[in-house]
């Protein structure tokens, strides 16, 4: 079987023989891409854009735990399915540390720090403990928190209040909202004792302030915008939900504003009634008194009682009476205080679009027609109809000015939204099956185009019922021929002997193209015996 295959091959001619190495090569070569790419390891980012100090330490805890990584320019990769269990237990050793120190600075102890390095240690650790809530927003890259905390004294009367100034550092194509702002203002606030909203200045990695002063007195703030909108957005959705069962589902739009008034008013009155007069009081005094006054000459003797020499005295009879009545009257007094409402709705306008119905064309004899439908625009009497319906829902006052304007137009079809591809959702599985599934089939594609057609030439046979070598059958037609008698040689061969060799020359002349090695082969030994026959 080798000697065979070695005078097979070397049966090739040179051509042949470049070509079915060169196939083979490249074969081997892209079998063995197709197994590395198979076999090699998937990377995930671990973590990225961390400091130095981080990464090093990431870099030698990986080491510790034999963890297969790879460190790029801004990342640290490892394997994909060991990402989030390695981000677990990172995380609950504090790692990374976000290149911010916190609390954990006091965890070692040293009785010989003085007073000031204790201050400073706890400003640094509440400024790194700060940095890390601000940074846990998806939005946020990394931030740093600088407080200026003045030192307390008490023979200060007025002590300066705390400030705080925050750098942020999105990620790219990332904001933050006034909603978010306002949350890492109080976060900060909150977390500085005496320092107030408004000492928090927040700025970003371009030198925005995002923190900007609101007036009150100027422009809305965040709660009172979204008030404005969530009011205006009920009354568009009380339009189109009363005009829809009537001209039908997505053929109202609605757009409503509205002013409002923020301001608050308390206002106390106190109304007197002269009219309703009530007495609140009233006082009666009444006073009488009899008695005998002594008379005679002015003097001592006359006022010694018992004395001789004073009956002589005369005396005199006195009587006095008093009468007083107070009356305290209160006039009716009546004390309100008002508070006007909140928001109040100074003037509302509304501009309402309504689509038209739409006619499908008649058919005629019997047959649809391809016409598209024909717009049938609304009537001035539906219009007022719908109008009148609108105010009466929303509440419609001309005394503040209100306006509504229902418009009937034709609404352009638009186009239907485009469903997600969904074959990038499988992006990945099929990657991740081909892995498997690609070395198989090339090895399956490498046995049916080669091996398998080497292997058929190798073991295909002559055709049954001949010895090698082949026969003559040109010269057995020819000596055929020419030993026949003269008359006969004009004469055609046979039908059926005609038949039989045409058939015979068919067969060699297929097997000869399906093994055109072996025939070769054949026909070279075939003329080694002629030639050695001769000799």
């Amino acid at each position: 079987m080798q000697t065979n295959l070695i005078d097979y091959v070397k049966g090739w001619s040179k051509r042949t023989k470049i070509i079915v190495l060169t196939v083979l090569m490249v074969s081997i070569a892209f079998m063995v891409l197709v197994f590395a790419w198979s076999s090699q390891t998937d990377y995930a980012v671990l973590y990225s854009n961390l400091s130095e100090s981080d990464a090093g330490e990431i870099v030698a805890k990986l080491k510790s735990m034999n963890v297969l990584y790879k460190v790029t320019s801004n990342s640290i990769m490892v394997e994909k399915e060991q990402v989030y269990d390695l981000r677990m237990q990172m995380a609950s050793e504090g790692i990374p540390k976000g290149g911010t120190i916190g609390f954990e600075i006091f965890d070692t102890m040293n009785f010989q720090t003085t007073d000031f390095v204790q201050k400073l240690n706890y400003k640094r650790a509440l400024e790194g403990e700060l940095a890390r809530t601000i940074n846990t927003l998806s939005e946020i890259q990394s931030s740093r928190v600088h407080l200026a905390l003045p030192e307390r004294s008490l023979f200060v009367k007025d002590q300066e209040k705390p400030s705080a100034s925050i750098l942020v550092k999105l990620y790219k194509g990332n904001t933050l909202t006034e909603h978010q702002i306002l949350g890492i203002v109080n976060l900060v606030s909150s977390s500085v004792e005496g320092l107030e909203p408004g000492s928090v200045k927040i700025v970003d990695s371009y030198g925005n302030l995002l923190t900007r002063p609101m007036d009150e007195f100027v422009a809305l703030t965040t709660n009172q915008l979204d008030y404005k909108r969530k009011y205006e957005k009920a009354v568009e959705e009380t339009i189109i939900r009363i005009l829809e069962p009537v001209v039908g589902s997505g053929k109202v739009k609605a757009q409503v504003s509205t002013a409002l008034d923020f301001s608050r008013t308390e206002k106390t009155e106190e109304k007197y009634d002269p009219d309703g007069q009530v007495a609140r009081s009233e006082q009666s005094t009444t006073e009488k008194s009899k008695g005998v006054r002594p008379g005679g000459v002015p003097g001592v003797e006359s006022n010694v009682p018992q004395k001789a020499g004073n009956e002589s005295s005369t005396q005199s009879t006195t009587e006095s009476q008093k009468a007083t009545e107070t009356t305290n009257f209160e006039v009716s007094k009546v004390t309100s205080k008002i508070v006007d409402p909140y928001g109040e709705v100074k003037r509302l306008t509304a501009a309402i679009l309504v689509d038209g119905s739409y006619k499908q064309p008649d058919k005629a004899n019997g047959k649809s027609s391809n016409a598209s439908a024909v717009y049938v625009p609304r009537t001035d009497d539906e219009l007022k109809k719908y109008e009148g319906l609108i105010k009466q829902a929303i509440g419609f006052t001309t005394d503040r000015g209100d306006e509504i304007t229902v418009v009937n137009m034709p609404f352009q079809a638009l186009p239907e939204k485009e469903l997600p591809d969904m074959r990038t959702n499988y992006v990945d599985a099929v990657l991740k099956a081909l892995k498997y599934i690609a070395p198989l089939l090339l090895a399956l594609l490498f046995f049916l185009f080669i091996v398998r057609p080497v292997m058929r030439s190798m073991t295909s046979q002559p055709p049954a019922g001949r010895d090698v070598p082949i026969p003559d059958i040109a010269s057995l037609e020819r000596e055929m021929r020419e030993g026949l008698p003269g008359a006969e040689r004009a004469l055609p061969i046979p039908p059926e002997e005609e038949y039989n060799l045409q058939r015979e020359i068919e067969e060699w002349s297929l097997w000869v193209k399906e093994n055109p090695s072996q025939a070769a082969i054949l026909i070279k030994e075939w003329v080694e015996i002629e030639g050695e026959q001769e000799a």
